[in-house]
């Protein structure tokens, strides 16, 4: 049974942190470009439209308990600003 190669990227400084461990031992060096550019993913996500208000009516109802404007409060608390400050 062979053991799974051991990979290590990073800068030439960070290799040289791993010194010890490979000592004595065969590797393999791969020049990287200096800009490598981004691939895409294997499997990009599927595009999901955003939902709308008409979407969620079919999980609408009446509202059964009495804290209706607490609950509005907490949302108005926590809602995010959207870097408009």
């Amino acid at each position: 049974m062979t053991s799974k190669p051991l990979e290590i990227e990073g800068t030439w400084e960070e290799i040289l942190a791993h010194t010890a461990n490979l000592a004595g031992r065969r590797v393999r060096l791969t020049v990287l470009p200096e800009d490598p550019t981004p691939q895409a993913p294997e499997n990009p996500p599927l595009f999901r439209p955003a939902s709308t208000a008409s979407s969620l009516l079919k999980y609408a109802g009446t509202w059964a308990g009495d804290d209706l404007e607490e609950c509005l409060q907490m949302v108005y608390d926590n809602r995010g600003s959207m870097g408009l400050e």
